[in-house]
């Protein structure tokens, strides 16, 4: 008989194995971007299979006890769990030192994102660009975005709205259709409350919710780690989860990063 699976607490090193407690790990994946097993059956424990079986997404930021101590920003680190806390990704920052510390948050990044079996199931990229009204006003070609692959393949890109009052992003799928647009609220910042991102699809249809979590007025002042919770509607498009995901990466830094 086989046994439940057991849930990971605690991010494995690439060098080791991950012991899937009874979990089945297919040797092979007929569609990467549907994350089924060859059969076309249920959702696998590994690539996007997760995502596409789970609805409601929290996004945890590490704590990082060298940049508390020392207010030099580190490499983003963040957990992607289930509603009940099962951890189903980690993400990490890939940046230099130097851009770090001369850009902020306006610095040069590319992200990975794996799953249990430390394998990289999508990578972000977000290529360094000038931020403000006047570079806004270049639309589309000084505005930031984030390009998001999975399986080394782009299946869309996350691209920051040019706007006067409101944050607004629109969402474009590997050829440059417009699939999503992503508006916040006027005040990123709210004393006690979260700050909701509202996610509408063409027909300005709310499909998702991507909403920034108050953590507390002592995090909120000495940290920029962020939690997020990502609430999708029924029935979405695995490849729209995956850009809504990517974007919450995007909206993180320009909006919550802090500049030390």
């Amino acid at each position: 008989m086989m046994m439940p699976m057991a849930p990971i607490v605690q991010e494995p090193r690439p060098s080791e194995v991950t012991n899937l407690g009874g979990g089945v790990v297919p040797t092979g994946v007929s569609d990467v971007h549907l994350g089924l097993t060859p059969e076309g059956g249920e959702p696998i424990l590994t690539g996007l299979g997760p995502l596409k079986s789970h609805n409601k997404l929290l996004i945890k930021q590490k704590l990082q006890t060298c940049e508390m101590l020392t207010g030099c920003e580190q490499e983003n680190r963040f957990t992607v769990t289930g509603a009940e806390g099962e951890i189903l990704y980690w993400a990490k920052e890939n940046s230099g030192c130097c851009d770090r510390f001369a850009c902020g948050n306006i610095r040069s990044f590319d992200m990975s994102i794996t799953d249990q079996t430390t394998n990289e199931v999508m990578r972000l990229f977000r290529p360094l660009t000038c931020q403000g009204c006047c570079c806004s006003a270049l639309y589309p070609h000084c505005t930031q975005a984030m390009t998001v692959s999975v399986a080394g393949e782009t299946v869309g890109t996350v691209r920051e709205r040019a706007t006067w009052w409101n944050p607004v992003y629109h969402v474009f799928d590997s050829v440059g259709n417009q699939l999503l647009k992503i508006r916040g609220p006027s005040c990123h910042f709210s004393l006690c409350d979260d700050v909701n991102f509202q996610v509408v699809d063409t027909d300005r249809v709310e499909v998702a919710l991507i909403a920034k979590k108050w953590m507390g007025c002592f995090k909120e002042t000495l940290t920029d780690a962020d939690n997020f919770v990502i609430d999708f509607n029924e029935g979405l498009l695995l490849e729209t989860k995956v850009l809504i995901l990517s974007a919450t990466f995007l909206i993180d830094m320009m909006y919550f990063e802090m500049n030390n």
